[in-house]
């Protein structure tokens, strides 16, 4: 049996993913960074799965906090993807130069979101360059009720494989 890279990078980039800014601790210690790896897991509890690049900012930060937001962002905001592709910070009514607002868990809820959730994070799987991290829903609202999240295909970026 023979292992085609190529044919693997091309099928895992057909994966559907939405993109969202994830956020993880508090005041000056706040970080949130551009995700894509992340899926609803269960109804009840509702969990969501999602993976983390292990040796970044956002993932120390919910490791240590043990909590995360997620903002998904708005199909059209390009620009807000953009921006958390580094990771950024928390700054007086602002989260990466953005108006947001703290969640009482720690990280951020961005204005400009079409809608959110907040999540308490209850394991993490340590294996690979992103680890896997599994999160309850807790707390969530919605900002535009009627405008579509972004979906990674849509942007002509690519993030896997």
């Amino acid at each position: 049996m023979t292992f085609n890279l190529d044919t693997k990078k091309h099928t895992l980039r057909l994966l559907h993913h939405n993109v969202a800014i994830v956020s993880s601790g508090k005041g000056e210690h706040a970080v949130g960074a551009t995700v894509t790896w992340f899926t609803q897991s269960s109804f009840e509890p509702p969990y969501i799965a999602m993976a983390v690049k292990a040796d970044s900012r956002l993932y120390e930060a919910i490791r240590t906090n043990k909590n995360l937001i997620i903002s998904l962002v708005g199909k059209d905001d390009k620009s807000l993807a953009g921006a958390f592709f580094k990771a950024q910070s928390w700054d007086e009514g602002t989260f990466g130069g953005f108006p947001a607002k703290a969640h009482q868990l720690g990280g951020a809820i961005l204005d400009s979101s079409p809608a959110w959730l907040a999540c308490k994070v209850k394991t993490i799987v340590e294996e690979g360059d992103h680890h896997v991290i599994l999160s309850q829903v807790v707390d969530s609202g919605i900002h535009k009720e009627e405008e579509k999240a972004m979906c990674l295909t849509e942007t002509g970026w690519q993030y896997g494989g």
